[in-house]
């Protein structure tokens, strides 16, 4: 074939590719619904009656608050009102006089005159309230769990200040730019893609080295032993199993009902599709756990083949996490039959499964080639790689929600690689949207990094690895 015939197949393909990705995110990139998790109810203000006032400060995350639910001390107590304003400084935004409901709540609709302030800090009045007192609290829900929470808002009852914030949550819509940019970059990246080609074309006919074309003689020649070490890696792993592949199913269900057993009452209230989200946690660990062990000893298992016969050595440990993958990948069949079970809905965006398991995969060859050459030298590496596996376990949200982490540990938090694989596809899979394109980049980058960095250290080590094998 031709290298414009292929040229040609290729930007088919692109273009294919970006107009389904196009049409599965399209809407989420647009506007999202956000509403925020209210604190838990410690006590009741002093009844607002006569000029007692509450005064609530928030600032909105979002483009525009549409909602506003409170909870009162009214529940199952007909009648009474209370005048409710939002202000900006000493800008009235809006104005409204509702009862409470049945409940208790107090349902501030705004969508009729929604307030587009994102990033103000904004004032929540109450006053008026015929006798009613508000719920407000100082700590959050996370199942059975209450972590104390760390505002820099303030609640004041006729301007004296009180411990807390109000049980309030707050809805509304943020608008993103982000499909406004989708076709100019999707172009601009197949230009990009479109130059290297015709780069390492150029290069091939005038015998210079490339990346590209080097990366593809390699692949071109060592594709059979590749394909050897994998089917081998999988067949052995259950040869004198009784189930065997069938483990692949066993594995993520039987671990997902003990820890169900274990932790249902403590975070099964706060977290929506419980099972659903502890299996995807635990079937993202396993694989992480077992391609991260296998690639470690890779080189080291294979000691006598190496030493003998001369084989790309990378070959190894890559082999042992593609090979991890096939179990990954049948994994996710008892996940979508948990989906069917616990009334999860299947959306478009689950699509999107490739790119975050291929995401997954990269980064844990990455991760692998690094363990595989630094075991060589010292064996003790697998003993400190368990401690830290154990560590990743409880340091990822696989079987609590991330409301229990402190909100001055977020940001070191979500450094962690591994939470931003899980939440992407508990986004896909749970709430059924796209995540924004930041979260795409998160695991793109976690995944290259440690490719690259992994290939650094295996590159330049290899040479020294029949020394100490």
């Amino acid at each position: 074939m031709s290298f414009v015939k292929k040229l040609l197949i290729a930007l088919a393909v692109y273009l294919v590719l970006a107009g389904i990705f196009f049409l599965i995110v399209r809407d989420d990139w647009s506007i999202t619904a956000e509403t925020t998790d209210p604190v838990n109810r410690d006590a009741l203000t002093r009844e607002l009656a006569g000029e007692t006032e509450a005064r609530q400060t928030f600032v909105p995350a979002v483009d525009q608050v549409k909602l506003i639910v409170l909870q009162t001390g009214a529940a199952g107590t007909p009648g009474g009102q209370i005048e409710a304003a939002v202000l900006d400084g000493d800008e009235e935004l809006f104005r409204t006089v509702v009862s409470p409901e049945a409940d208790g709540s107090l349902v501030l609709d705004l969508s009729g005159q929604p307030v587009e302030r994102k990033g103000h800090r904004l004032s929540l009045v109450l006053r008026h309230g015929s006798g009613i007192s508000l719920w407000y609290g100082t700590t959050r829900s996370a199942g059975k769990i209450s972590v104390s929470i760390r505002t820099d808002e303030t609640l004041t009852v006729s301007d004296e200040p009180v411990a807390g914030e109000l049980v309030m949550q707050i809805t509304g819509v943020s608008f993103m730019p982000y499909t406004r940019w989708y076709w100019p970059v999707t172009a601009g990246i197949g230009l990009i893609l479109l130059a290297l080609a015709l780069h390492a074309r150029r290069c091939k006919k005038t015998g210079r080295k490339n990346l590209f074309n080097t990366a593809g003689e390699i692949v071109s020649r060592y594709s059979y032993l590749m394909k050897t070490l994998i089917l081998r890696d999988f067949k052995v792993r259950y040869k004198a199993s009784l189930l065997g592949v069938l483990w692949s199913f066993l594995n993520p269900l039987l671990m997902t009902l003990v820890y169900l057993f274990v932790f249902s009452t403590l975070f099964q209230s706060s977290i929506l599709h419980f099972p659903v989200y502890l299996m995807s946690g635990i079937i993202l660990f396993n694989y992480f756990s077992e391609a991260t062990n296998l690639g470690m000893q890779s080189i080291v298992g294979n000691a006598g083949l190496i030493t003998k016969v001369y084989l790309p050595k990378y070959a190894f440990p890559i082999s042992k996490a593609i090979s991890s993958s096939i179990n990954l990948i049948i994994s996710m069949i008892p996940m979508l039959i948990m989906m069917l079970l616990t009334g999860v809905p299947f959306h478009k965006s689950l699509l999107l499964l490739p790119f975050v398991l291929s995401c997954l995969v990269v980064f844990c060859v990455g991760i692998g080639l690094v363990l595989s050459a630094v075991m060589v030298f010292f064996r003790d590496v697998q003993f400190l790689w368990g401690i830290l596996l154990t560590i990743l376990n409880f340091f990822s949200p696989i079987f609590y929600p991330e409301s229990i982490i402190p909100a001055h540990f977020l940001k070191f938090y979500h450094l962690n690689p591994l939470y931003q694989y899980l939440y992407f596809m508990r986004t896909i899979v749970i709430s059924g949207i796209s995540p924004n394109p930041v979260s795409y980049l998160y695991c793109i980058l976690a995944s290259v990094s440690a490719l690259a960095f992994g290939i650094l250290v295996f590159k330049k080590t290899q040479h020294r690895f029949v020394l100490y094998l």
